[in-house]
């Protein structure tokens, strides 16, 4: 399981090994500042996986069988050989204590999902489209990708949004069979925040956080109750998009005019020299 770190091993992967009753090690930074926990031999790696099963989806749990699969059938045709092992052997006698829990399935689909935005989730901010003046305008969305079928997205995903209440939506990502679930605005954020913040690491609680607070802290551009964002008057009420909105007149002709510009089609010329708009 690999985490990236920052100068020292990612708090969620020492809860990892906690969960795992103390198995496995944590090796790294590599160059890239990835840490990774992994378990140190076969018998480690299948008590891991039984501990794991439950919660692991249709691809982990066919991927770890092919793997235990493999194992076994080198070491029953020969090809595969134990070893006596280099590590000090140790009794697990007893494990600490842990108060018994009344966890609702709700409150442990929570914690799963808090655990799989930890490895493959981000809250961020994402380019918008341009706005008429003013810096550009960036939209708030928390997402989380993963791999799956050509065509199909992984259950893992389905699952996602459905802990989540249906929000957001699945789209595709990249290749074929690389999804994405994904919503936007700050109600869904700080939803997804509310859901999964008892158990989500303090990297990913902080991110969440900084990502609502540079989102909030844009520059909003907007007119008033008599002129638009430009400082015209606007020119009345109309339906537009299923709600009453205010029109600029002056604004549509700019935009008429430009759009005319980009198709190479001369501007309009004016009879009533008065009437000249510049601004």
């Amino acid at each position: 399981m690999p985490q990236r770190g920052h100068g020292e091993a990612p708090e969620v992967l020492h809860r990892f090994q906690a969960a795992m009753l103390g198995m496995g090690k944590i090796v790294g930074p590599n160059e890239y500042g990835i840490y990774v926990w992994k378990t140190r031999g076969f018998e480690e790696t299948q008590a891991a996986i039984a501990l794991l099963w439950r919660y692991l989806g249709p691809v982990k749990r066919a991927q770890a069988a092919a793997a235990i699969r493999e194992v076994l059938d080198g070491y029953r045709s020969g090809r595969l050989r134990a070893r006596p092992s280099r590590r000090a052997s140790s009794e697990h006698l007893a494990h600490a204590a842990n108060p018994a829990t009344s966890a609702s399935p709700g409150d442990l689909e929570r914690a799963w999902a808090a655990g799989f935005m930890d490895a493959e989730g981000c809250f961020g901010l994402a380019r918008s489209m341009k706005r008429k003046k003013g810096p550009r305008w960036y939209r708030v969305r928390v997402s989380a990708t993963q791999h799956g079928e050509v065509g199909i997205p992984a259950e893992v995903l389905r699952r996602l949004h459905a802990v989540f209440g249906g929000i957001g939506r699945i789209e595709r990502h990249g290749d074929p069979d690389d999804y994405r679930w994904l919503a936007e605005g700050t109600d869904a954020v700080e939803y997804v925040l509310h859901r999964t913040e008892p158990w989500l690491g303090s990297i990913k609680v902080a991110q969440a956080k900084v990502t609502l607070e540079k989102f909030r802290g844009q520059v909003r551009l907007k007119g008033d109750a008599t002129r638009c964002v430009r400082g015209h008057i606007y020119s009345g009420l109309a339906m537009r998009g299923g709600r009453l909105r205010r029109i600029c007149n002056t604004c549509e002709l700019l935009s008429e005019r430009r759009r005319r510009a980009a198709n190479g089609i001369p501007p309009r010329q004016f009879k009533n020299l008065g009437r000249r708009y510049t601004s």
